[in-house]
């Protein structure tokens, strides 16, 4: 397993995190953000230094959170949105920039790569964390979910129509990561870059 020396640390961090601001409950944690999605993930990040995704870009200081909204996104679908898990603000989060939802995106057409980084990631080659070409990816990927959440809205307003649920950029994302795991096979001429880091 990659990273394991960097894995050990980040536990035992969380750990002694959670015990002493949080009496060892992250629920406490939770509580503090007073059912905000936003106030709680930028508590998490805060004050749990491995979910601090942060990059420059362009001169730019860049944040995807992606850990950390992760972390929020599950803290509300195991509560059913309810209770503690009832944040007003769930639908500002954006989905969890990573390596896979590129590759589906790219594959249903919705993001291309130019010639010249397609051809990097069918050689394999290592984007580095915070590399212009990496975070273009998943900056990208966020707009791309982003975009596709509204068409979808307009369009069930164009209908007439309201959503029995809600639709949001985390359904999304578990939708889209659910498809390209079910459909590896499909997918196989679009590579996923590679990234080796504690924020994916």
């Amino acid at each position: 397993m990659p990273l394991m020396e960097e894995r050990h640390r980040i536990l035992n961090e969380t750990g002694k995190v959670l015990l002493e601001k949080f009496g060892g409950s992250f629920l406490n944690c939770v509580r503090k953000s007073e059912k905000s999605a936003q106030k709680l993930m930028h508590l998490v990040v805060e004050s749990f230094p491995s979910y601090r995704d942060e990059t420059q870009f362009e001169g730019k200081r860049i944040s995807f959170y992606k850990r950390a909204q992760i972390l929020v996104a599950d803290t509300w679908s195991v509560l059913d949105g309810k209770g503690d898990g009832c944040f007003h603000d769930i639908s500002t989060v954006t989905m969890f920039a990573d390596y896979r939802l590129p590759q589906i995106l790219a594959h249903f057409g919705a993001l291309q790569y130019s010639d010249e980084l397609l051809k990097k990631l069918r050689e394999g080659e290592m984007l580095s964390y915070g590399d212009k070409q990496e975070v273009e990816i998943r900056g990208c990927s966020v707009w791309c979910v982003e975009l596709i959440r509204d068409c979808l809205l307009d369009l069930l307003e164009k209908k007439g129509e309201k959503p029995h649920e809600e639709i949001n950029s985390i359904l999304l994302d578990y939708y889209l990561w659910d498809y390209a795991r079910d459909h590896r096979e499909d997918m196989r001429g679009i590579p996923f870059h590679r990234t080796r880091c504690i924020y994916y």
